[in-house]
């Protein structure tokens, strides 16, 4: 799975939760293992996948992308706990993904339609750091 935009935030096992389009990644289920890497697509001739990180998923649910908290932005990698003035706030990521999902940005109504938009929340826990997703603390 590739995390081209929050590469840094897996190096640093930061990130535990993602959101995907609700019509991808439909199979994966809690168990499965992945293998997290900077970038799929797009690679010049010659260039190779870089490993970030082997997970296993904990948990893998659709719901609507609206509401989310800021401890879940957190915990996507886009903000710190500590990050209140600098982070992204759940709004901005709710803007950031539909526009990276196709969605448009800036729309008039883009609360109603995040409401209203499903997403597919993955959630992994590390295998080489042992730490667990049930206890942010435990990173």
């Amino acid at each position: 799975m590739s995390c081209s935009m929050t590469v840094a935030a897996v190096r640093e096992l930061r990130k535990t939760v993602t959101r995907r389009h609700v019509n991808t990644w439909t199979t994966l289920k809690p168990g499965d293992r992945l293998t997290l890497i900077e970038k799929g697509m797009g690679l010049p001739k010659g260039a190779s996948q870089v490993v970030l990180a082997e997970v296993e998923i904990v948990a893998v649910d659709v719901r609507p992308l609206f509401p989310i908290t800021f401890a879940e932005v957190v915990r996507e990698g886009l903000a710190t706990e500590d990050d209140l003035l600098e982070g992204m706030t759940p709004e901005q990521f709710c803007q950031f993904w539909m526009e990276g999902h196709g969605y448009g940005r800036h729309r008039l109504h883009w609360q109603f339609e995040a409401e209203l938009t499903p997403c597919r929340r993955i959630e992994w826990r590390y295998l080489d750091s042992g730490a667990s997703t049930s206890d942010p603390g435990a990173r």
